[in-house]
């Protein structure tokens, strides 16, 4: 379940295959393959969710923000399933194309994604709609080759994930989260035909689509430390590691420059119940880290719909907390840049009125007093005469 490839120098020229690099997930698989029947199978939970009141209230609070109506997801996995706790639409298979099927998940992922995303219970935008784009798939990668059939396995390649974006753009897809990923060591990345991918990247920035992807995990078979990795290298993608606690990053994840909680310990089963992420089946990850971010996206989407996907990138690295850069939803949709100050806060001061001139017209009674005094002497100083005509 856990199988992982990494490309090597010889093999990176043509093609890159995408691997479990970003999901620690271990489980039985059933013996039999057969693609209808036999699929990774969980330690499925008896109960639902039960949140405590405190989380209920901080899901009230977040969710009078935005909950991500009408906001589309795309999650390009191995699958979402049609479950209750999801709004999912089908769309483009690569890995059965000539029997699509992008809403059956046989490997216990891109249905955990998608809850993360979400799930109405316990996802972080339970209004958005989910739109499934199956690009691969272990199990049907263990059953090829068991069938001596690798060229049909459900490995992703670099050119069906351009594909798959270019599919999440055509059907208008706001955000688009990629949980697999692939790593290619430093000597070889550069020799990688990433053409396609950097071309359906452009063209989703151009459509107003911002793309998440997880950072890649370093365990044994899988990523190494120093590992470019695809698509999470590129500068318009954000890139996500996961947590071990809310402040430390995972020992097993490559570092970004974004970072959340990689550890799912209620996840929705494939077949419409609830996994514990408990025993055989640990939900931990990159690949459960990236959804979150995505989640918090569809929250943004909605609350700030004419903002660019550069503009809701910096949404959310400005509002992560310093250090890995950790994501919080809660944060990011409440954080105000200093440079958006709302008008209805604003206050106009008024210039403050010149101060009142009480000394003139004390001047002025007192010049008025001076010359009534001087006339009366004037007057007291001319001899009394009788008046004319009475001599």
């Amino acid at each position: 379940m856990t199988a992982l490839t990494r490309i090597g120098a010889a093999s990176a020229v043509l093609v890159a295959a995408l691997a479990w690099s970003s999901c620690v997930l271990s489980g039985p698989v059933a013996a039999a393959r057969e693609p209808d029947t036999a699929c990774a199978v969980a330690t499925r939970s008896a109960a639902g969710p039960q949140p405590s009141a405190q989380y209920s209230e901080y899901r009230a609070r977040l969710h009078s923000f935005a909950t991500g109506a009408g906001v589309k997801v795309a999650v390009i996995d191995t699958g979402v399933a049609a479950h209750p706790q999801l709004r999912v639409s089908p769309g483009a298979d690569f890995v059965t194309p000539e029997e699509p099927d992008p809403l059956r998940d046989c490997d216990l992922h891109g249905t955990v994604v998608a809850g993360v995303i979400a799930g109405k219970e316990l996802g972080v935008a339970p209004d958005a709609d989910i739109y499934s784009i199956r690009q691969t798939s272990s199990h049907y990668q263990a059953q090829a080759a068991e069938n001596g059939d690798a060229e049909r396995g459900g490995t992703g390649t670099l050119a069906s994930l351009a594909a798959a974006i270019e599919d999440a753009v055509n059907a208008g897809a706001q955000v688009i989260n990629v949980s697999v990923v692939s790593c290619v060591p430093p000597d070889a990345a550069a020799r990688v035909d990433r053409a396609g991918v950097d071309a359906a990247l452009r063209r989703a920035e151009e459509a107003g689509a911002v793309v998440v992807a997880a950072s890649g995990n370093a365990t044994a078979g899988g990523c190494e430390k120093d590992d470019v990795v695809f698509p999470a290298e590129s500068d318009t993608v954000l890139a996500v590691g996961a947590l071990a606690t809310p402040h430390d990053l995972a020992e097993y994840s490559i570092a970004a420059p974004l970072s959340a909680d990689g550890s799912v310990p209620l996840a929705l089963e494939p077949g419409g119940g609830w996994a514990t992420g408990k025993g055989d089946a640990t939900f931990q990850g990159t690949s459960f880290a990236a959804p979150l971010v995505s989640g918090t996206l569809a929250l943004l989407v909605q609350r700030y719909p004419g903002d660019s996907p550069a503009q809701l990138r910096q949404r959310i690295i400005d509002s992560a907390e310093p250090g890995h850069g950790v994501v919080e939803p809660l944060t990011a949709v409440t954080y105000r840049p200093a440079s958006e100050a709302r008008e209805d806060r604003s206050i106009v001061v008024a210039p403050a009125a010149a101060p009142k001139d009480t000394a003139w017209p004390q001047v002025r009674l007192l010049l008025g007093a001076l010359g009534l005094l001087i006339l009366v002497a004037v007057f007291s100083a001319q001899p009394l005469r009788p008046p004319r005509g009475l001599r």
